[in-house]
């Protein structure tokens, strides 16, 4: 697979997925003319069962073809209810009563990354606890530590998606593990989706611990449990023009990755809207 330290600093990459035809899928990320892109959490069939080493080898194939460079796996866990209600209780790695058959999954996911030529898995891992006195938080970190190093072992990074959790508790959650190849995938619409955080607010508190971006954005949640609303990148409260630069002064090199998550032509509208933006943006940044 082609290294993403052959481009340039701040290459622009899309979030993606596969289904049928990963070849179809990684010829429209080239067709956008972007170099990188993320990867959205495979089928099942890439996976689990007698034919997850076919489709995984087509998967590969298609990497090698179109050479777009992977620059994360996103692992996702069955059973999320996005919003602030019952979401504690159903997202990612935090809640308990699921918390086993997900680490199982979340191991699998890391060792078929391995197996495509991935060496970076991010996942939305919860509403981690803010205090660190709850009972639930140590166990909690022992559990990630162990996880991020059998990341570690199989030659990854790990990085936590940004959204449930406020900055600080995300520094320390960080720190705590104590492992070098544990990081954040900053999506700053989410810290405003989930309510958590203004973006340009705690970019100095976790901008050294970034090791891939969501661009996306978004406004802040209305009051009933709701989160708040994606809109197209640049019309939100993220303010990109400015964190883009604030990133790359705490020395942020890595891609600037698209994400919008409703579906159709609109969509591609968008992202293009986005590239365009996010060029601009990093133009300016990279002068001398």
């Amino acid at each position: 697979m082609p290294a993403l330290t052959t481009l340039e600093p701040l290459p622009l990459g899309v979030m993606t997925s596969v289904r049928e035809d990963p070849l179809a899928a990684f010829r429209k990320v080239q067709e956008l003319g972007f170099p990188t892109c993320q990867l959205g959490n495979p089928p099942d069939q890439y996976v689990y069962g007698p034919e997850a080493g076919e489709w995984t080898a087509r998967l590969r194939s298609a990497i090698a073809e179109t050479g777009v460079i992977v620059t994360s796996v996103f692992i996702m866990f069955k059973g999320h209810v996005w919003d602030l209600v019952d979401g504690p209780r159903t997202i990612g790695l935090v809640p308990e009563e699921t918390r086993g058959e997900r680490v199982v999954h979340a191991c699998r996911m890391s060792n078929w990354a391995r197996e495509v030529g991935i060496n970076a898995v991010t996942s939305h891992i919860g509403f981690i606890p803010e205090d660190p006195d709850d009972p639930r938080y140590r166990p909690f970190v022992e559990m990630m530590r162990a996880f991020c190093r059998y990341c570690g072992e199989n030659g990854q990074t790990f990085a936590f998606e940004t959204g449930q959790e406020t900055a600080a508790t995300l520094r320390r959650v960080i720190k705590d593990i104590g492992l070098e190849n544990v990081g954040v995938n900053l999506d700053p619409a989410n810290l405003i989706l989930y309510g958590k955080d203004r973006p340009l607010d705690v970019v100095d508190l976790i901008g050294p611990y970034v090791f891939n971006t969501h661009c996306k954005d978004g406004v802040w949640p209305e009051p009933g449990g709701k989160l708040g609303r994606e809109v197209p990148l640049g019309e939100g409260e993220v303010r990109i023009r400015e964190l883009i630069p604030a990133l790359y002064r705490q020395g942020y090199r890595g891609p600037l990755t698209i994400e919008r998550e409703i579906i159709g032509e609109r969509q591609i509208q968008d992202i293009l809207r986005a590239k365009s933006l996010l060029e601009e943006i990093r133009a300016v940044t990279l002068q001398p």
